[in-house]
């Protein structure tokens, strides 16, 4: 293991900080790499050559003259995973930090192993995201045993079957993904490493709006289970809320990305709903294309539905429609949700059959509304 600048950096601050002491640290060719004293990096330091060369346990040095680049002071070798890595220095006078040389050596063993333990822990982190993605967009004739190994020489067991509940979060009060979703992304993602260390093999597939969790489970009663249990980790900001689109359907291996598509269709749908934080693929209908139709289309679907109608208004005829649609065309009780008289309802709408052209009363007209309201949220 070599010690970067950035580790070498921490140590020498975190014991200088506890001794009150200068204190360098070299690697294993003798170049300091980190130091108290910053004119001191770069340059070659002799005791620490011969400490590495001769395996010494400890070397005092006198004078600032006794070895070249070198101070008065005490050295000692760093020691990992059986060989040395780095040397240790202090500057002074023997009597003034003696007392120091165990607690040193201790320390920068200690400082070590914890980086070296979160640097394994961040690259583990990394090959499991790279096979996540791999196992979803690579393109296999027919994935290869040794993938497979791979994936349990990880901790991933790419055999084992999993439905995928996708994430992503809406500002209520404007109808749209909030400015800060990454933050978001990062506290859900958070949150699920940590439920995943309780429930494991959990997979995690992060994208720029989006987080895709792999669920084992029996069935999709379990799976559900778990999908809740997640949601109510995630504490959100008051306004935003968090929506999922799940397909409960177990797969394994590459097939993992069928479930991938339906719950990222199933989360298109959840985003322009207000009534519901999760949508299940099996409950998908006009859901199941909307995605698949071009943003432009959708408004221009709009705009033909809601003629000569301003975006703002158009905003308050979906608003009423949704009701309107929700409580199954009844004035009753779309009036008491919406807080106004059957009479003003009914105004209203024949006012909108009177501006576009289309009752929404009309079965036959409905069909059109109702498009129109879901090409709307999903814009």
């Amino acid at each position: 293991m070599r010690i970067t600048q950035d580790v070498a950096k921490t140590i020498v601050n975190e014991i200088s900080n506890t001794i009150n002491k200068n204190v360098n640290l070299m690697d294993e060719t003798g170049r300091i790499i980190a130091s108290t004293a910053s004119d001191r990096v770069g340059t070659f330091h002799r005791g620490a050559q011969k400490i590495v060369e001769e395996k010494l346990d400890c070397l005092t040095i006198y004078t600032d003259q006794e070895y070249s680049g070198s101070r008065m002071g005490i050295n000692m070798p760093i020691y990992f995973q059986g060989g040395i890595v780095g040397v240790i220095g202090i500057t002074g006078e023997w009597d003034q930090i003696s007392q120091y040389v165990q607690l040193i050596r201790k320390a920068t063993e200690i400082l070590l192993m914890e980086s070296y333990l979160k640097n394994r822990e961040l690259h583990d982190e990394a090959s499991r995201r790279e096979y996540v993605y791999k196992l979803l967009f690579e393109e296999f004739d027919r994935i290869p045993e040794q993938f497979y190994q791979y994936g349990f020489s990880i901790g991933i067991d790419a055999v084992l079957a999993r439905a995928c509940l996708t994430v992503s979060f809406k500002d209520g009060s404007r109808g749209e993904r909030p400015k800060q979703i990454y933050e978001y992304l990062d506290m859900a993602e958070k949150k699920v490493h940590e439920y995943q260390a309780e429930a494991k093999q959990i997979l995690v597939y992060r994208e720029l709006t989006q987080l895709s969790i792999f669920i084992p489970g029996k069935d999709s009663e379990e799976v559900k289970r778990t999908a809740e249990d997640i949601r109510k980790r995630i504490t959100l900001p008051e306004g935003i809320e968090i929506k999922a689109g799940l397909d409960e359907s177990l797969y394994s291996g590459a097939d993992i990305r069928s479930g991938y598509t339906k719950a990222c269709k199933s989360l298109l749908v959840a985003m322009a709903s207000n009534d519901r934080w999760l949508v299940c693929y099996n409950q998908l209908t006009l859901g199941l294309f909307v995605d698949e139709v071009s943003r432009a289309t959708r408004e221009e679907y709009v705009k033909r539905i809601f003629a000569f109608i301003s975006d703002e208004e158009i905003a308050k005829w979906v608003s009423l429609l949704e009701v309107f649609y929700r409580c199954e065309g009844s004035i009753t009780e779309t009036a008491s949700e919406l807080f106004i008289h059957k009479n003003t309802l009914q105004y209203q709408l024949k006012k909108l059959a009177s501006i576009t052209g289309y009752d929404p009363r009309s079965l036959s007209c409905a069909g059109l509304y109702q498009t129109a309201i879901k090409f709307f949220y999903s814009f």
